[in-house]
């Protein structure tokens, strides 16, 4: 949650998917606050004014209470996510992939991941750190059931 809406308890929530109705419905998700302590909570999303998505968490019904979980992240179950298609992954599948160059130089493994408005960005940490756009053209091969991506070797600096 990254912020809060209002004086009833909604929250601004960030989405890597924004346009997932997978919350809208009211489903019990997970609610993970800084210190990795869980609770079972049902939410709802609507969207909200700018591409906004806002949530409301049943039991949270005032301002003060919905920024106290600012912080805190949804998750939801792995058996309750949807389908991709092919060469679509979730962020879970990706983040700790071991990163080669199509030459096999390990520049590291995939640590973070920024959404940007036209196309993420995926950071590489090892004895340096890269960022690296995800195109098709710059990583090669993305194969998280091996552990591993291939990124092309003009990508990245030697």
């Amino acid at each position: 949650m990254v912020g809060v809406f209002g004086v009833r308890g909604e929250v601004r929530l960030h989405l890597h998917n924004r346009s997932s109705d997978l919350l809208s419905d009211g489903r019990e998700v997970l609610l993970v606050d800084e210190d990795d302590g869980r609770r079972r909570v049902r939410t709802s999303t609507r969207p909200g004014a700018g591409g906004r998505v806002l949530g409301r968490l049943d039991g949270v019904g005032d301002r003060e209470a919905a920024r106290a979980l600012i912080g805190h992240e949804l998750v939801i179950a792995k058996a309750d996510l949807p389908d991709t298609d092919d060469d679509v992954y979730y962020h879970h599948e990706l983040l700790g992939l071991e990163v080669v160059t199509s030459s096999g130089r390990a520049l590291g493994r995939l640590a973070e991941i920024h959404g940007g408005s036209g196309v993420d960005v995926w950071v590489v940490r090892g004895e340096q750190e890269h960022f690296l756009p995800a195109l098709a053209e710059v990583f090669l091969e993305v194969d998280p059931a091996r552990g591993w991506a291939v990124v092309a070797d003009d990508a990245v600096e030697p």
